[in-house]
C-alpha cells in the first residue's frame, strides 16, 4: 500500500513544493531542500477520505535532522512523495517521545492494526508546514493555515479534528474550525499531569463518533 495520501489531499499540498508562494513573504519560512527545509510533517489518509476518523493537527514540524536532504531537482510530486516517505520512516521508528505518543494515540483510536493499515484512518498534519526558528512562541501567522490547513480539513468533514497544543488550537480557532483541544504530544507539555486526560477526552470523542 502506498503511504501517499488521497489524491485530493495531494492536490492541496502540491503547491507547497512549487515551491510555495509564501517563501520570501511568510515570516521565518525557509525553502532549502538540500538541508531539509521543505514543507513536511503530514502523513496518513492513505485510503478513501471517508475512512478518516481523526485529523491530528500539530503546530509545525520540528527542526530538521542533520541528515535531512531533498534533491532540489525533484518535481513537486517527487518532493511530496519523498517527504511523506521520510515522515513515515520517522514515525515507524518512533525514536522520540513525541513520535511514541503519536503512535500510542493512533493505537487507541485504531486498535489491533499495524501502522500501514492505521494510516487509512488518520491524517496527521501541521498548522504550519515549515519549521520555524523558535518552535515555542514566536510570531503568529495564518498564511500557511489559510492556504493549506483549512483546505485539507474541508476534504474530511466527517473526521474529528484535534488540535494538539495551544498554537495548533489557536490556529484552528482563528479559522473557525471546531476541534477537540488536547495537550501537546511533545515534551514539555506532554509531561504535565493534565496531558493524559486531555488525550483520553479526544480519544473518547473519536470513539463516540466512529466507534472502535
Amino acid at each position: 500500500m502506498s503511504p501517499l495520501p488521497d489524491p485530493a489531499l495531494q492536490r492541496v499540498l502540491l503547491p507547497a513544493f512549487a515551491p510555495c508562494a509564501g517563501f520570501g513573504t511568510c515570516p521565518e519560512a525557509v525553502w532549502q531542500p538540500a538541508i531539509g527545509h521543505v514543507p513536511r510533517g503530514f502523513l496518513g489518509a492513505a485510503g478513501d477520505l471517508a475512512q478518516v476518523r481523526a485529523i491530528m493537527v500539530f503546530a509545525e514540524p520540528g527542526g530538521v535532522y542533520p541528515q535531512d536532504h531533498y534533491d532540489p531537482a525533484l518535481t513537486p510530486q517527487q518532493m511530496l512523495s519523498a517527504c511523506v516517505a521520510e515522515t513515515l520512516r520517522i514515525m515507524a521508528a518512533a525514536q522520540h517521545q513525541f513520535h511514541r505518543n503519536v503512535r500510542w494515540f493512533i493505537d487507541q483510536i485504531v486498535p489491533g492494526q499495524d501502522l500501514a493499515s492505521q494510516l487509512c484512518s488518520v491524517w496527521l498534519t501541521e498548522a504550519r508546514l515549515c519549521s520555524v526558528a523558535q518552535e515555542i512562541g514566536g510570531r503568529k501567522d495564518r498564511t500557511c493555515a489559510d492556504r493549506y490547513l483549512a483546505r485539507q480539513i474541508a476534504l474530511m468533514p466527517g473526521a474529528v479534528v484535534i488540535g494538539f497544543g495551544a498554537k495548533a488550537q489557536a490556529c484552528l480557532s482563528a479559522l473557525q474550525i471546531p476541534h477537540c483541544a488536547a495537550r501537546a504530544l511533545a515534551p514539555p507539555g506532554a509531561n504535565h499531569r493534565p496531558a493524559r486526560p486531555s488525550w483520553e477526552a479526544a480519544i473518547a470523542e473519536v470513539r463516540r463518533r466512529h466507534g472502535h
